[in-house]
């Protein structure tokens, strides 16, 4: 009973965070140009995975190993929590901006194929119930998607002669907008 209460109780943090960096995203799409910049970074984690690897999440993605039920379980957790670090990172400086959130979507779509093989593997080795609970990690994943596209509010496109660069932006976020209202339909149509 009290596992499945802290399960509600992480979830509901997920959800908060997704809602907080849609709004996030809203909000730098809204302000003023000189108060939200829009930056260009080397990548969430750049420096922090070593040789070769952006970020600790992709480490983990390309080098873990089945090692046993509860090392590979151990592998899906620590997937997990390095997808967190990068939400965490990138919302650190209190400017969220596409770029990052591209960024959280390609390195969920790395970790996804990850966490499946992980899932398929726990079942090969007799764990359905670690399998189970990997599922439930992908979940909670996506649920911070599901409340990152309701948070995330697309004011009317701009208008103007002299508003060309901002339409350009505009354009951009609808794409991204466009893109995460696609995954959380299906993700909900696939739980019914």
């Amino acid at each position: 009973m009290s596992n499945n209460l802290g399960n509600v109780f992480v979830r509901s943090i997920v959800r908060e965070v997704g809602r907080n960096y849609g709004k996030s995203i809203s909000n730098g799409l809204m302000g003023n140009s000189h108060s939200t910049p829009i930056r260009v970074v080397g990548g969430l984690g750049a420096g922090t995975g070593g040789r070769n690897y952006k970020n600790k999440l992709e480490k983990i993605c390309k080098t873990w190993e089945i090692k046993g039920p509860t090392a590979t379980f151990n592998v899906a957790q620590n997937i997990y929590k390095a997808f967190f670090d990068l939400v965490d990172e990138a919302q650190s400086d209190n400017v969220v901006d596409v770029n990052e959130t591209l960024e959280l979507m390609k390195s969920f779509i790395d970790a996804r194929k990850q966490l499946f093989k992980i899932i398929d593997a726990l079942k090969q080795l007799g764990k359905e119930d670690l399998a189970k609970k990997v599922d439930e990690l992908d979940d909670s994943i996506f649920e911070f998607f599901i409340e990152l596209d309701e948070g995330f509010v697309l004011p009317e496109r701009p208008t103007g002669l002299f508003s060309g660069k901002k339409k350009k932006l505009w354009d951009v976020y609808k794409v991204v907008k466009d893109n995460l209202h696609k995954w959380t339909e299906a993700y909900k149509n696939a739980q019914d």
